[in-house]
């Protein structure tokens, strides 16, 4: 009986020098991740995928958030070697970027440029390689580094998306489209092959809850935060002031409110002990905070996994390394997407010298984008007039909305025919002229046939 005592002191003394070496080495279990019921899960990587949907100038907010993200994983301790990102890359060394190599999210912030990865960029940054990217299918990549998200089972995944959004899709950098039908299949396809544990997707975008409503499922262990619900437009953070020129540096806004507090929150707090939950109340109380300009932050898909910390999916930094410089009282103005191309071409009107020929050729591009937005604008109201007859009040392709459950359209394929057909007829539809997708998934719920659409558009862009 001494024998058998003594075996299992022995034991457990071992045991338990081997736990304290182990940890007084810094290593850690593999079981690792926990939630806010202290439920532990085994994880053996974290995945990430940015994307920032645009290129040019006027976009910088977009790229300027990714890079920012970016920084915000690698700090917290994810490897090179698992975060791939999408960006166009045409921005730290643009002419117009008055810090030549430099990419800030913030006024006087840091340099988020230095390290990024370049995965994909310039016209890489297409849906051909997101989706292949996103299903790790290395053979459906062209150009770019080559990293796909190579996942297994126990693996959790990230992906945070910032640029343009419409109804029903998000653009690509290389002006290419999205459709939210064609994403969420490619979530399931990746679910099917059991390539991850657990994903969180944080989507930066105009109407970016019209992605997922009434699509993705809640058993798919995947969990969305989107920046507005799938009515609104969304708004630039740390936008430059039009009525102060002497302190406007940037003609551009440098982030999104929905980035901007995300990110922010992360680099403030300890990840280990802050959940997803947490920080979409965070988030949503300082974006709807500023009233006129507030979208409503929106979670979709498998809320259970609302109650992970953060670490699960971004890491955490030490926390006596955890940032203390973002001051989250910081001043801004806010712009909404639509007019931030706007506020960009009159802030250098502004600044061009009078009568040069810089300040020429800018009144005359913002002559023109005002100029195209009307005529997009009365393309589609002519196009509801003859299918519908003379409009009354409002626009019923654009205001009647269906019910939260349902997806924007129920025939996707007629959603880009639709959309394909004036493309083809009127001319490619802008950043700013996507938006009326909305009205074309109106004409497919209501059963506005191929045909009946190219009859319409002869009629309405007759001489192109």
């Amino acid at each position: 009986m001494n024998q058998i005592t003594s075996y299992w002191a022995t034991l457990i003394t071992i045991v338990w020098m081997s736990v304290t070496v182990t940890l007084s080495k810094g290593i850690r279990p593999m079981v690792d991740e926990h939630n806010e019921q202290g439920n532990f899960e085994v994880v053996r990587k974290k995945w990430a995928l940015l994307v920032a949907g645009s290129k040019d100038y006027p976009n910088y907010r977009h790229q300027a958030n990714i890079c920012h993200a970016y920084h915000v994983l690698k700090n917290g301790g994810l490897q090179d070697e698992n975060i791939i990102v999408f960006m166009y890359d045409d921005i730290a060394y643009h002419k117009e970027n008055p810090r030549q190599g430099v990419i800030i999210n913030r006024p006087d912030g840091p340099n988020v440029y230095p390290g990024v990865p370049k995965d994909y960029t310039g016209n890489n940054t297409n849906a051909e390689n997101f989706f292949a990217v996103l299903n790790g299918n290395l053979s459906g990549i062209t150009g770019g580094s080559g990293k796909v998200l190579n996942s297994g089972p126990i693996d959790t995944v990230f992906i945070y998306y910032s640029g343009h959004g419409y109804p029903g899709l998000i653009g690509m950098a290389d002006q290419g489209i999205v459709y939210a039908k064609d994403f969420v299949d490619a979530l399931k396809k990746k679910h099917a092959s059991n390539s991850y544990k657990k994903m969180v997707i944080y989507v930066e975008a105009c109407y970016s809850a019209s992605l997922f409503e009434g699509l993705l499922p809640n058993n798919m262990s995947i969990y969305v935060a989107t920046s507005t619900n799938a009515r609104e437009l969304g708004y630039g953070f740390y936008c430059p002031d039009s009525k102060n020129l002497s302190s406007t540096e940037y003609t551009i806004c440098l982030g999104d409110t929905f980035g901007i507090s995300w990110m922010e929150d992360s680099d403030k707090n300890d990840r280990t002990y802050e959940t997803l939950q947490q920080q979409y109340f965070t988030v949503r109380d300082r974006v709807i905070s500023h009233r006129n300009f507030a979208s409503h932050v929106t979670q979709l898909g498998d809320l259970n996994i609302s109650n992970d910390f953060l670490v699960t999916y971004i890491s955490a930094a030490p926390h006596n390394n955890v940032s203390d410089n973002y001051n989250l009282s910081n001043t801004t103005s806010f712009v909404s997407q639509d007019d931030a191309y706007l506020l960009h071409l009159r802030l250098k009107l502004k600044k061009a010298l009078n009568g040069s020929e810089d300040k020429l050729k800018v009144q005359n591009e913002l002559d023109a984008e005002i100029a195209h937005r009307k005529h997009v604008d009365n393309n589609i109201d002519l196009i509801e007039n003859i299918l519908f007859g003379e409009k009354k009040k409002s626009s019923a392709m654009m205001f009647d909305f269906r019910s939260i459950d349902q997806p924007l359209v129920d025939d996707w394929n007629c959603l880009k025919i639709l959309f394909k057909t004036y493309e083809s007829q009127c001319g490619i539809l802008s950043t700013y002229g996507r938006k009326y997708s909305k009205a074309f998934a109106y004409m497919c719920n209501i059963g506005i046939s191929e045909k009946q659409m190219i009859a319409v558009v002869s009629q309405v862009c007759p001489g192109i």
